[in-house]
């Protein structure tokens, strides 16, 4: 499932990276390596931010967001809807 961030997520540290902001608009999933679960919401439209954050197109902060995921609180996102 898929759904859109409501308000910036303001990031202090993460894995040793920050700050930086997961702006208003951003797309976060429900999907695991494990299958779907609404109890998660990956970040998945980082590329620009994290290039943006590290000054390079593939970095160390790109890796560690593509494979360990950042889970937005779900105050900042908006409910998840059923998907047809």
């Amino acid at each position: 499932m898929r759904a859109k961030t409501v308000k910036d997520y303001h990031v202090t540290n993460y894995r040793g990276y920050g700050p930086f902001t997961v702006p208003a608009g951003s797309t976060v999933t429900s999907r695991t390596a494990c299958g779907d679960d609404r109890n998660y919401r990956f970040w998945v439209d980082f590329h620009k931010v994290a290039e943006e954050v590290s000054g390079f197109k593939d970095s160390l902060l790109r890796h560690d967001l593509t494979y360990y995921g950042l889970n937005i609180p779900a105050e900042y996102c908006e409910p998840y809807t059923e998907e047809a």
